[in-house]
């Protein structure tokens, strides 16, 4: 029988915040499902937090596939908008 290489990663985030609240790692699927279930009676009623479990057979694949959930998106826009460099200077007059 094949070793399974998937791993399962149980995030709970802020939108609000714009920030991850916590991380879990899981090699037992069953394990990260009562978990995801815990997570999801435990901020049942904060809707501004969401909890998601996601698969995959890295933590770096998680980052580069969902990585809204790994960096603040305001920090990220700021860096996306600084690579563009300066703003041009409207011409002024005919």
């Amino acid at each position: 029988m094949a070793k399974r290489k998937t791993i399962d990663f149980l995030i709970v985030y802020d939108h609000d915040a714009r920030k991850q609240i916590s991380l879990e790692e899981f090699r037992n699927t069953a394990q990260a499902l009562k978990a995801y279930s815990e997570r999801e009676e435990q901020y049942r009623d904060n809707h501004r937090l969401e909890v998601v479990l996601l698969g995959a057979d890295s933590i770096e694949a998680i980052k580069v596939t969902h990585s809204n959930y790994f960096e603040d998106t305001a920090d990220a826009l700021d860096d996306l908008l600084a690579s563009l460099g300066p703003e041009p200077i409207p011409a002024v007059g005919p």
